[in-house]
């Protein structure tokens, strides 16, 4: 007898076998989603190097005014709105501010090239702004501050595919998940204590 050494193919009666990974969940696997952006600035030659920085990795979307940025938004889903804060008529605040009705989730930039700490406070406050990149912009450091608020977005819509995939295990099977005579509100309430 072998102490400490377990037999390879020993098999308890009853029990499936399943591959070393069948139990790690793969999210490389599914097909990887094409991010769109939406740029807006008025002025078109920053719209045109944004376009060139990032059609390769993103779909990018371009607005030269707030308010063809909103109609924008009215059709399209995005990830991303980097938007110029100076503009005619509407400013990049003011369209974040408004954006948040239809995409409250979306990252949100703002490429400024003053320096007003009463717009960027006013921002942090009412649109939540991922950041603020001063113009003119390094392209290599604002691809990075946009990687990495996209993989943020995207760890976000993870999280709340697989906290819905989980509210809807416990629904479809409540007798599993609550214990003897307790409903799962109680329980949630027990939990968030």
């Amino acid at each position: 007898m072998l102490i400490g050494r377990r037999k390879k193919n020993f098999i308890s009666p009853g029990y499936k076998v399943f591959p070393p990974t069948a139990d790690k969940i793969d999210l490389e696997r599914k097909p990887k989603m094409k991010h769109t952006i939406l740029a807006v600035d008025d002025e078109p030659a920053n719209l045109r190097m944004l376009e060139r920085l990032f059609h390769r990795e993103y779909e990018v979307l371009t607005a030269t005014s707030g308010e063809q940025a909103l109609d924008l938004l009215r059709e399209t889903d995005v990830s991303l709105i980097i938007t110029d804060q100076r503009m005619p008529g509407m400013s990049g605040t003011d369209l974040l501010r408004l954006s948040m009705a239809s995409h409250p989730d979306a990252v949100k930039i703002i490429l400024t090239g003053y320096t007003d700490i009463e717009a960027l406070i006013d921002a942090i406050n009412t649109s939540r702004v991922y950041k603020f990149v001063s113009k003119p912009w390094d392209p290599l450091a604002l691809k990075e501050v946009v990687r990495e608020a996209v993989t943020g977005f995207q760890q976000s819509l993870d999280r709340k595919r697989l906290l819905d995939d989980l509210a809807s295990l416990v629904q479809s099977y409540p007798s599993l998940f609550n214990r003897e005579g307790e409903s799962l509100s109680e329980m949630a309430c027990d939990a968030g204590d």
